[in-house]
């Protein structure tokens, strides 16, 4: 096989970034033509890793199994893109083929597991070349690894063999450009994909697709159940979608495309280019999206049903930036860091090691732009929310783009990115389609959760704590400054969210769905009510660690020294606890925002 992205020298090339494409991903943009750039260098990445994955093969013994052994693998693939070059690069750059890599040299280099045996996973290899010998017209028989006595084709669909063992094989034959799986097995019929490409038969689940136009040009894209590497850990089972979600996927897709082609015709012509599957993913609730990408998979994401086509727009906005930061990282190094969890993004609820606030920083200033353009565009009964939409996420996106820049452990690439991104910002601040009163509940609700996060995750000196708590007790002031608190990051954290939720059901149209229960302190806090403190110092008196509460008591109390060190009170709070000393919350708030004041 050539490893030099498919040209026909036998040179290795290195692929160079021209300057104009760097400067339009580090904007946060990136026309179908950069997108093309993209796809060639994973292309190159594939082949590397493919190659990687069949020499480790080669030389771990039993590897494989009862299967065919890998230098029949070799020849197979090679043939088929020396035959069909196109064909082929398009299979290997299928998006659960990049997931499927990654998680086969990371069980064999024993630091991830599989739910069955090794073979089962590297002999995924057999049903690739079955592919690529079928989309080449090359002859071919073989044997592939069964899975819950079944068995996925890449890109094609998922034969099923009842009666088989859980980790079996079975044969299979690709002739005349047709594929039989287990032609000679006994029963009705050999399953056999049938004409349509996403079509059912009996013994075969095809995948799905969702279909849009963009600009006049159709655009096609996998909506992929039964995939067992269409996830970014495990291997999944099959778990097909009903015909009524399938449905309800198909519609809010269309839309979301529509949506986007209508705003900003540049991206969606960018995503029309580089999105190529969608991984069906369930467990949110109604009001919710789960999504996400992974750099094993570049133009694919994950994502349960989005409520609306505009959170679908958002979702495919968001994934879609991460997966063209993911290609660009696989080229450059933007970062040179320890990995330690210590920055805050604004978007998540836990510490973020550098490269991952960089990766959020990067997919909200897409989103941002969404929320931006899309004020042109949106109905009058969804204007409150789409302002508040985006004058929160450009408060967000200031704020991480703020301490990125300014870490030292950015490179001058990275330095440079960071320019990039950073001078989108401007334009947004001086946009005066936001009213007063929205930009408010935004900067309120960006407030709110930058205080739950640094009473969740960071900790006071202790020797500052005692001290506070003593003079607390023996009615002084606060003395001398209080040294800066240490991230300890707390991952069992709980987080409700609930005041963020009812601002956003105040603002849209009445909704049916789940969203987090406020209490009654957090509808008092919302409306403005000067009773909400008195509530959430009784919640207090219940809990006394309940970050929820102290960060509504501290919000209610409205005092900024406070709100720059939320998570003294609560630290306060507990030492007097310990020394046996009862305490109102609410006076020991304000005895502190009296002396960090003064």
């Amino acid at each position: 096989m050539q490893t030099d992205g498919g040209s026909a020298s036998a040179r290795a090339d290195h692929h160079v970034i021209p300057s104009a494409y760097f400067d339009e991903l580090a904007a946060g943009r990136g026309g179908p033509e950069t997108v093309r750039f993209l796809w060639r260098t994973e292309y190159s990445r594939r082949l590397l890793l493919l190659r990687a994955l069949l020499d480790t093969i080669a030389t771990t013994s039993g590897a494989l199994g009862p299967l065919p052994p890998v230098d029949t693998v070799w020849d197979t693939l090679a043939a088929a893109q020396q035959r069909a070059p196109e064909e082929f690069g398009r299979l290997l750059l299928h998006p659960q083929i990049g997931i499927w890599l990654g998680h086969s040299l990371r069980r064999l280099r024993h630091t991830a597991w599989g739910d069955g045996p090794l073979w089962t996973d590297l002999g995924h290899l057999h049903a690739l070349c079955a592919v690529a010998a079928l989309r080449a017209g090359l002859p071919l028989r073989t044997t592939v690894p069964l899975r819950d006595g079944a068995v996925m084709f890449p890109a094609l669909g998922l034969a099923r063999l009842p009666d088989r063992p859980r980790w079996g094989t079975a044969e299979v034959a690709v002739a005349a450009g047709r594929l039989w799986v287990d032609p000679h097995g006994a029963g009705v019929g050999p399953p056999e994909p049938p004409a349509a490409p996403d079509g059912d038969a009996p013994g075969w689940q095809g995948l799905r697709s969702l279909r849009a136009d963009v600009a006049g040009r159709p655009v096609a894209v996998w909506l992929d159940d039964i995939d067992p590497y269409r996830d970014l850990s495990e291997p999944l089972p099959p778990r097909r979608l009903g015909k009524d979600e399938l449905g309800r996927w198909r519609e809010r897709f269309g839309r979301a495309l529509d949506l986007l082609a209508a705003g900003d015709p540049a991206t969606a012509g960018a995503l029309a280019e580089g999105l190529r599957t969608i991984a069906e993913v369930r467990g949110a609730p109604a009001w919710a999206v789960l999504s996400a990408s992974s750099g094993d998979a570049f133009g694919g994401l994950l994502s349960s049903l989005p409520p609306d086509p505009v959170s679908f727009a958002v979702t495919l906005v968001h994934e879609f930036q991460h997966t063209k930061l993911g290609a660009l990282l696989h080229l450059l190094t933007l970062e040179r860091d320890s990995g330690a969890e210590r920055h805050y993004a604004p978007w998540r609820n836990d510490p973020r090691p550098l490269s991952g606030l960089l990766q959020g920083a990067y997919a909200f200033l897409g989103i941002t732009d969404f929320w931006c353009r899309y004020l042109d565009h949106v109905p009058p009964a969804g204007r409150p929310l789409a302002e508040f939409e985006f004058a929160l996420r450009r408060r967000q996106t200031q704020e991480a783009v703020d301490t990125l820049c300014a870490d030292p452990a950015l490179t001058a690439h990275g330095r440079r990115f960071l320019r990039g991104m950073a001078a989108r910002l401007p334009a947004w601040w001086s946009d005066a389609r936001i009213r007063p009163e929205t930009a408010a509940l935004a900067e309120s609700t960006a407030t709110d959760h930058r205080t739950g996060w640094r009473i969740r995750h960071l900790a006071p000196a202790p020797d500052d704590v005692r001290a506070l708590a003593r003079a607390f007790t023996a009615g002084a002031a606060v003395h001398g400054p209080v040294a800066g608190s240490t991230v300890v990051p707390d991952p069992v954290a709980p987080w409700s969210q609930a005041r963020a939720g009812l601002i956003r059901q105040r603002l849209a149209v009445p909704d049916a769905g789940d969203w987090p229960a406020p209490s009654a302190a957090d509808r008092a806090l919302v409306a403005g009510d000067p009773a909400a403190s008195g509530a959430y110092a009784r919640l207090l008196a219940g809990d006394p660690e309940d970050a929820d509460a102290w960060t509504g008591l501290l919000l209610a109390l409205g005092s900024r020294p406070l709100l720059h060190r939320p998570e003294l009170p609560r630290a306060v709070h507990r030492e007097l606890r310990l020394t046996g000393t009862t305490a109102d919350p609410r006076d020991v708030a304000r005895w502190l925002a009296a002396g960090l004041n003064a």
